[in-house]
């Protein structure tokens, strides 16, 4: 019999909500918080680990990277909360 691999709890989805709200600004607090809608809470201090993964463990990073542009490539059109301008509550800004 084979290993089993640990599961990630992390979907594409997750990591490019992730990686467009802090391109954007967001707060890993404010993640934390609800800033965004992920599959799941996630904590502060898991939201960093990711990040810090994402950003500097070749392994991770690059599968990462590969799930989510699959991601984005089997998603014909994709809710405003993955674009990369996003619509979170970080980025509204109301003029009056």
């Amino acid at each position: 019999m084979g290993a089993l691999v640990p599961v990630s709890p992390w979907l594409p989805e997750d990591d490019l909500l992730l990686k467009n709200s802090i391109e954007a600004g967001a707060s890993l607090e404010s993640l934390a918080k609800g800033a965004v809608q992920f599959s799941r809470k996630f904590t502060v201090q898991e939201l960093q680990d990711r990040w810090h993964s994402l950003l500097y463990d070749p392994v991770i990073s690059a599968e990462a990277s590969f799930r989510m542009i699959e991601f984005e490539r089997s998603a014909p059109t994709l809710p405003s909360k993955f674009s990369r301008a996003g619509n979170s509550k970080e980025n509204r800004s109301f003029s009056g």
